[in-house]
C-alpha cells in the first residue's frame, strides 16, 4: 500500500500542476503562430485552391478576387452553381479517385446528406487555428455553429433569418399584422400566397410555427384549410401578384427588399415568437481528397475570421453570425439576430430528419385542385 501523502505535498502538487498549466497555455500564441505561418508559406507552394460554391456575383468576387487579395500567390479556382446539379459529376469523380476540387459551399441539405452522410468530407474543426476564430464570444450565442451533430464538417457563417411575410402596402398597413393568429382575418381569405411548400425556405418557416406550443398543428391546420392559400415555385411570379396587389401577403422566400429597393409597395414583417434561421448556400465544407490542403486551411480561416466576415457582410449586405464585427448601415436592421431571442436553426443536422418527416404532412394540409 502506498503511504498517504501529507496536506504540504497535495499543495505543492497542486501549485505545480497549475504552473505547468500556465507554461502550456502561454505557450499556445507561439504554437498556432509558427503553425500558421507554416501552413501560408505551404498554401503558397500548392498554389491554388478549387471551389465549388453558390451561384451570385457578390459571392464570387468574395471567394475568387478578395481572398486572393490577402494572399495573392494562392490563385482561387471557383466553379459557381447548385450542389445538387453537380452531385453526380463530384460523386463519380470521388469513386474515380480523382483529386481536383478541396472546398463545397453549398446548403447544408446536399452538404450532409449525400456527402456528410457518404464519409466524403473530412474534419475542418481542427484545422482552425486563428484565436480570432476560435473565440466563442466572436460568435453569436458563443458558439462557433457548425451544421453537423458532431460540429466537425461543415462551418456555418451566415445567418438568413426567415421573414414571417412580405405585405402589400397599399392593402395593409405595417404595423396591423401583430401576430400570426391575424392571418386567418376572414378579410384575408384568398389574399395570400405562398412559396411552394416542397422548398426549403418555406418549408423551413412553416416547420419552426408547427413546434411552437403558441401556434402548432392547430394553427397551420386553420391557415391552410381556411384561407385559401394560393403557392407558387416561382419567386417572380409571386413576387409580382404582392406588388400588383393580387395578394395582400406571401409567405415563404419572396425577395421583399430586393422589391422594396425597387419601389414597390411592399414590406417585410417580423413577428415575435421563436423565429427561423436559415444558413444560406455559403456552408462550408472540405473533401476528404482535397488536392490542396493548406490552402483550404487558409481559406477556412480566413473567410471566418473578422477580415473574412467583414469582407462577407459588406458585399453581400447579409448577417455574419460574427458578433464582433459593425453591422449598422451595412445589415439590414430586421436581418440582425437578436441575441434575447429563441430561433430555431433549420440548416442543423438535428432538424433534418425532423423537417423531412414534417413535409408530407404539411403537404396534406394544401388542398387538391
Amino acid at each position: 500500500m502506498k503511504p498517504r501523502r501529507s496536506g504540504l505535498e497535495i499543495v505543492f502538487s497542486v501549485v505545480w500542476l497549475v504552473s505547468l498549466a500556465g507554461q502550456n497555455f502561454a505557450a499556445q500564441p507561439a504554437n498556432w503562430k509558427a503553425d500558421w505561418d507554416a501552413t501560408i508559406r505551404a498554401a503558397e507552394k500548392e498554389g491554388q485552391l478549387v471551389i465549388y460554391g453558390p451561384r451570385g456575383r457578390d459571392q464570387e468576387i468574395l471567394y475568387s478576387e478578395i481572398f486572393p487579395k490577402a494572399y495573392p500567390k494562392i490563385r482561387v479556382l471557383y466553379t459557381p452553381g447548385r450542389l445538387s446539379e453537380v452531385t453526380s459529376r463530384l460523386m463519380a469523380e470521388q469513386r474515380a479517385g480523382v483529386r481536383q476540387v478541396d472546398l463545397l459551399l453549398g446548403g447544408t441539405d446536399t452538404l450532409l446528406g449525400t456527402f456528410k452522410d457518404k464519409g466524403l468530407l473530412q474534419p475542418i474543426r481542427p484545422l482552425l487555428v486563428l484565436p480570432e476564430v476560435l473565440e466563442p464570444a466572436a460568435w453569436f450565442k458563443g458558439k462557433l455553429l457548425f451544421a453537423d451533430s458532431e460540429e466537425q464538417f461543415i462551418v456555418m457563417w451566415r445567418a438568413v433569418p426567415y421573414a414571417s411575410a412580405c405585405i402589400n402596402t397599399n392593402l395593409i398597413k405595417v404595423g396591423e399584422l401583430k401576430s400570426y393568429w391575424d392571418f386567418l382575418n376572414p378579410k384575408w381569405k384568398g389574399k395570400i400566397a405562398s412559396q411552394d411548400l416542397r422548398n426549403g425556405s418555406a418549408r423551413n418557416q412553416m416547420y419552426a410555427l408547427y413546434v411552437r406550443e403558441d401556434l402548432g398543428p392547430k394553427y397551420l391546420k386553420r391557415l391552410f384549410g381556411e384561407m385559401d392559400i394560393t403557392t407558387s415555385r416561382n419567386l417572380v411570379q409571386l413576387g409580382d401578384w404582392l406588388a400588383n396587389g393580387k395578394f395582400a401577403i406571401a409567405l415563404g422566400g419572396v425577395d421583399c427588399p430586393d422589391l422594396a429597393l425597387k419601389g414597390l409597395p411592399v414590406a417585410t414583417i417580423f413577428l415575435e415568437g421563436l423565429g427561423a434561421v436559415g444558413a444560406g448556400n455559403d456552408p462550408g465544407s472540405m473533401l476528404a481528397s482535397a488536392p490542396h490542403p493548406h490552402a483550404s486551411k487558409v481559406f477556412l480561416n480566413w473567410v471566418l475570421s473578422r477580415e473574412g466576415q467583414m469582407a462577407f457582410q459588406k458585399i453581400t449586405r447579409e448577417n455574419s453570425l460574427r458578433v464582433d464585427i459593425p453591422k449598422e448601415g451595412i445589415v439590414q436592421a430586421e436581418f440582425i439576430l437578436d441575441p434575447k431571442r429563441q430561433y430555431l436553426f433549420t440548416g442543423l443536422e438535428e432538424h433534418k430528419k425532423k423537417i423531412n418527416e414534417f413535409e408530407p404532412w404539411l403537404l396534406s394540409l394544401v388542398p387538391k385542385k
